[in-house]
């Protein structure tokens, strides 16, 4: 494959990530041969240079179908970073060598783990410069989820609230105590000692050992809580009257009432948007050196299921990346 010039005009193939079934990574996961797509109307053709994977990749693929309305596909992929190589019909804007990043299409499929996906522009943004490729493919399911947590919650810009944020040192988390300190926020994460100098040196200001429970009960109220993990509600101490909590993970009806007993505001569980102009911000901010994206690891298109595997293990230090070209 050599795309370039041209390469919406020409009938080419491309390898790309498939499951065979519903299963475990090592068994099901292979690399296929297949016809390259052609953009259609408001798309750009991406050269892929890396894509990001989050928990939803791992769970999909286990499971083999689709989740609420989260699309199951035996081609999958969201997260991408690349380089553009075609243009589409009416997708003004842009132009054939432009390095780009996007959360591409969810929550339908979208097939980025390939060496070419055709992408929608509204989902695309200009990937930052301060940043290598293999951060922007990384970064944009999780980049976008943190941001629109903290929208969720009523953290806005020039903010003054207390957040914390449980799960500091993950994909989402990790970015969402940036975004939160970006917005002018006093930032209180939870992280194993081990992580706790990493998740200060993104901008939290307190960090706080998740397994102890002393240190957890003497949390002062917060604003905002943006839960990024599944292993429990926050601690008491920390919600007041009006708390807003935020959860990407979802809570049972049960801990919902006991957070409303304690006086939070009714619970809120987002599921991200591709959002092309908020990646744009987010490229701003990196680009003012405000955020950055922790690489736990990475890993070759031909080790996706590695990669998989290491994801699911859920001792994940930012994000696993998949570089489907070679990063200089």
């Amino acid at each position: 494959m050599d795309p370039g010039a041209g390469l919406t005009a020409q009938a080419i193939t491309m390898r790309a990530a498939r499951y065979a079934a519903p299963g475990a990574a090592s068994e099901v996961i292979s690399l296929i041969e297949t016809d390259a797509p052609t953009p259609g109307t408001g798309e750009i053709l991406v050269r892929v240079a890396a894509v990001g994977l989050n928990p939803v990749d791992v769970k999909i693929r286990a499971a083999g179908h689709d989740f609420g309305s989260i699309r199951y596909s035996d081609r999958p992929g969201w997260d991408v970073a690349g380089t553009v190589v075609g243009v589409g019909p009416d997708a003004t804007g842009w132009s054939e060598g432009a390095a780009v990043f996007a959360l591409a299409r969810f929550p339908d499929a979208a097939h980025t783990l390939a060496d070419l996906v055709a992408v929608p522009v509204a989902d695309v943004a200009a990937a930052p410069r301060a940043w290598s490729l293999a951060q922007a493919g990384a970064a944009p399911l999780a980049a976008l989820t943190a941001r629109q947590a903290l929208d969720a919650a009523g953290v806005g810009a020039d903010s003054d609230a207390r957040v914390l944020v449980l799960g500091g040192a993950g994909g989402v988390g990790h970015l969402a105590v940036q975004l939160a300190a970006a917005r002018g926020a006093h930032v209180i994460a939870t992280a194993s000692p081990e992580k706790q100098p990493l998740v200060a040196s993104w901008g939290a200001v307190d960090v706080i050992d998740y397994r102890d429970g002393d240190a957890l009960a003497a949390i002062a109220p917060v604003d905002a809580v943006i839960v990024t993990v599944s292993d429990g509600l926050p601690p008491r101490g920390a919600i007041r009257e009006g708390t807003a909590v935020v959860t990407i993970t979802g809570y049972s009806a049960e801990q919902e009432a006991e957070l409303g007993d304690w006086g939070a505001a009714p619970i809120r569980r987002i599921l991200v948007a591709a959002n092309g102009a908020h990646l744009a911000e987010i490229a701003a901010l990196a680009d003012a050196g405000r955020i950055t994206v922790h690489l736990d690891a990475a890993y070759d298109l031909s080790d996706l299921a590695a990669a998989q595997e290491r994801v699911e293990t859920g001792r994940v230090t930012g994000k696993v990346v998949v570089l489907v070209e070679p990063q200089d």
